[in-house]
């Protein structure tokens, strides 16, 4: 299943970066455009920064199916 753009989404799990966990499990976001191959869709999806997740959004390229579902 792909996820058109501008579907709300939410992460699988925590999403990390090197020792940094950049999302939490559960933080909604919204994907901004995908990346269609012959493998697996990849997408580019922009999680908002609010008060229960402080600090500034993220936008985070390369996540599939694995890391996050409608929402």
């Amino acid at each position: 299943m792909s996820f058109p753009a501008c579907s709300n989404v939410r992460a699988v799990h925590d999403i990390r970066r090197g020792p940094h966990t950049v999302v939490e499990h559960g933080r909604r976001g919204r994907i901004v455009e995908s990346h269609p191959s012959w493998f697996e869709t990849t997408y580019t999806v922009q999680f908002p920064g609010d008060l229960e997740h402080r600090g500034p959004g993220v936008i985070l390229v390369g996540l599939n199916e694995a890391d996050i579902q409608p929402g």
